[in-house]
């Protein structure tokens, strides 16, 4: 028989490997088409923000050459005379030709006297909304004012933006000059936008220019979204990029819409995402059938482990592959023996030293009511023989229930039982100054619940509690809540001081046991027995006490021999 030639997997999984390169194609194609978006991307941001910088320029330029335009006529003594005599001459226009901001930005002039009456002008109004430029003046007569407001030329001409200032004779205000720009001299000066959109307003979002209308509100103003906006913002479904100056009150605002480029990166990397997903998909299944080929030992092995995790320990493997995965099949043979005869092995352990420790918990039973019980005993014997007999017999019936050892949990009704025979007990030594209260649904009888819970508990109630300054009650009261079973224990004492009741709540929640402390050792035995979701919580205040346990609904067949009834 020919021996087959050793193979190693390290030399099988190389071969495997080559058909991966696809991946790194996949991800250089997507950093490719990434970067070439990215440069697109800062391309139109760069040109928006150049702009930005060329029109601020020009309208900087153009208010400095307005505003010098505008205070040279209102200075003038020829203009003055014009209007104080009410003379329209020859040189009145000289000097208004001489000062022409229509070089620079195509509109009207205007030469008003103090009654707002037209002196001159270059043009016929029709309609003007921007009489409040005249009460600007009128207020600060020595400043060039601007103004925003819609006047209509009957040449279909619009102007929405104006600037004056007042005439002055002797410091008396004779006149007004106002220069009115044309909506389309603006766009004209501007220049070309080169796709590029352009709002010029003031702070408050009064539109002097607009080349973009979509961002204007009902009344004409600028959208509240955009005012003093910069950065990205969405506005009616769609991706903008904004920048915007402010300037002496004006404010310019470039707008580059992006919605485009993000809807283009979207679709080609949806397509890209579909051709690597298709060739994903091919590969994948050259490569499984490779796999399949090449490991199928490793599927083997894989299939045994994913048995051993859901349970299943009598999975051997069988392999005779004369590589590296048959010492491995011998290997993990041999591991899952050792690691059944460890299992069985520690779960025997494990029932033996929780059962121990349960029985322990169990036995350590507290003797101080004991004490009690026999010093009223002592005394009861001389005075009050019926007395005695009730002391020893309720003694006798919660000792023999205390050692008995029919097993961890009892019947309800075994439990309430023997706790009313303690608290008879007690009721016998403190006379009329203790109360106590049970109630229960009948039916509730039959569940199981740990032994002895419930006896340590109102001992600690009666002891840290009870006072003979005032009558004294324990209220017990068992219920159902969801699939669980609460007792709930009720005292009117004088409560737990706060720091003691925090300790007894951190030792309480400890992982591990303190010897000899009833409430802890209550609380291990639940835990042992139900897990952590279950045992005690305490509850106090100067008005008393309440102790809640929370154990599940259980119905189960416990041997109740010698249940005094």
């Amino acid at each position: 028989m020919k021996i087959k030639k050793f193979e190693s997997f390290k030399d099988q999984m190389k071969k495997i490997l080559i058909f991966y390169s696809l991946i790194p194609i996949i991800i250089t194609a997507i950093l490719g088409y990434g970067v070439v978006y990215y440069l697109n991307f800062r391309s139109v941001i760069k040109k928006n923000n150049m702009k930005l910088e060329e029109i601020s320029k020009k309208i900087d330029s153009i208010l400095i050459f307005s505003d010098k335009k505008i205070k040279n006529i209102s200075e003038n003594e020829i203009v003055r005379e014009a209007i104080l005599n009410k003379n329209r001459n020859k040189k009145l226009f000289e000097v208004l030709y001489e000062n022409n901001i229509k070089k620079r930005v195509d509109g009207y002039i205007f030469l008003y006297d103090k009654n707002l009456q037209i002196l001159a002008n270059t043009g016929e109004k029709i309609e003007d909304e921007s009489w409040g430029i005249f009460y600007r003046m009128k207020q600060i007569p020595n400043k060039v004012e601007r103004y925003i407001g819609d006047t209509y030329f009957n040449n279909r001409e619009i102007s929405n933006f104006c600037i004056g200032k007042a005439v002055q004779d002797k410091n008396s205000i004779v006149g007004y000059i106002v220069y009115y720009f044309l909506e389309d001299g603006l766009k004209k000066a501007i220049g070309d936008l080169n796709g590029v959109g352009v709002i010029i307003s003031d702070r408050y979002g009064n539109i002097i220019f607009s080349s973009i209308y979509k961002f204007k509100n009902k009344v004409g103003k600028l959208n509240k979204k955009i005012v003093n906006k910069n950065g990205y913002i969405k506005y009616d479904k769609k991706i903008y990029y904004i920048k915007s100056r402010e300037k002496n009150g004006i404010v310019i605002y470039t707008i580059s819409y992006i919605d485009y480029l993000v809807s283009t990166f979207k679709e080609s990397l949806c397509y890209l995402t579909i051709v690597f997903i298709i060739l994903l998909f091919l590969m994948s299944k050259i490569a499984q059938k490779l796999a399949i080929e090449k490991t199928k030992t490793l599927s083997e092995l894989i299939k045994a482990i994913k048995k051993i995790e859901s349970g299943n320990l009598n999975t051997k493997v069988n392999i005779k592959s004369r590589d590296e995965f048959e010492i491995i099949g011998m290997a993990y043979n041999e591991m899952l023996e050792n690691i059944k005869i460890l299992l069985e092995r520690n779960k025997e352990e494990t029932k033996h030293s929780i059962i121990s420790e349960i029985k322990q918990l169990e036995s350590q039973f507290n003797p101080h009511f004991l004490f009690n019980s026999l010093e009223m005993l002592r005394y009861s014997i001389q005075l009050d023989k019926s007395k005695a007999n009730k002391i020893i017999l309720n003694m006798a019936s919660i000792l023999r229930y205390s050692i008995e050892n029919n097993g961890s949990e009892v019947r309800l009704e075994k439990e309430i039982f023997y706790i009313k025979n303690y608290l008879e007990l007690q009721k016998l030594r403190l006379g009329e100054n203790f109360t106590y209260f049970l109630k229960y649904e009948k039916e509730l009888e039959k569940l199981v619940l740990p032994k002895l819970i419930l006896q340590p508990l109102v001992e600690n109630s009666i002891k840290y509690g009870y006072t003979q300054d005032k009558g004294f009650y324990v209220f017990i009261k068992i219920k159902k809540r969801d699939k669980n079973l609460q007792i709930d224990i009720y005292d009117n004492g004088n409560g737990i001081e706060r720091e003691k009741l925090k300790k007894i709540r951190e030792r309480l929640n400890k992982n591990f046991f303190e010897k000899g402390l009833g409430l802890y050792s209550i609380q291990r035995r639940i835990n042992l027995l139900y897990g952590k979701g279950y045992g005690i919580k305490i509850f106090s205040n100067k008005r008393g006490s309440y102790i809640k346990i929370l154990v599940p609904l259980k119905e189960g067949k416990v041997d109740d021999k010698g249940f005094d009834s």
